[in-house]
């Protein structure tokens, strides 16, 4: 996002089932204060991909950045087994294989709602958007 001109945080989020997720918070443009006026707004991946990758694939200013010029507080989730979410309360990815043994299911499941969970209690709203694709 930096190469575009924007600021941005990674927050950690604990699924209920112990996975540890970076998902990432756009916090608006480089230098400037930004205050968001159109609620917020968690962007999930498909499959194979992760929050970055997303971007990568636009021709110009990426739509998740629009959305902030926009006025929304935009997240973008990184689901469990991608570069950026690795972690596990008890599990290692790279040693442990019981780490790999959930389902795309789960990530709906658990990587959704604690996103979700987390969004709220982060930014003080009771509804949050969601644009996922897969």
């Amino acid at each position: 996002m930096e190469q575009f001109g924007y600021d941005w945080e990674a927050i950690k989020v604990t699924t209920d089932d112990d996975y540890i997720l970076s998902t990432f918070h756009v916090t608006g443009k480089q230098g400037s204060a930004f205050t968001p006026t159109e609620g917020s707004v968690l962007i999930q991946h498909g499959d194979f991909e992760d929050g970055t990758s997303m971007m990568k694939e636009f021709d110009g200013m990426p739509f998740h950045l629009l959305l902030a010029d926009a006025g929304y507080d935009v997240w973008i989730g990184n689901n469990r087994g991608t570069m950026y979410s690795w972690g596990h309360k008890t599990l290692d990815s790279a040693a442990d294989p019981e780490y790999w043994d959930y389902t795309w299911g789960d990530m709906g499941l658990y990587d959704d709602t604690a996103n979700i969970t987390a969004i709220k209690a982060a930014a003080g709203v009771d509804k949050v958007f969601y644009i996922g694709y897969s």
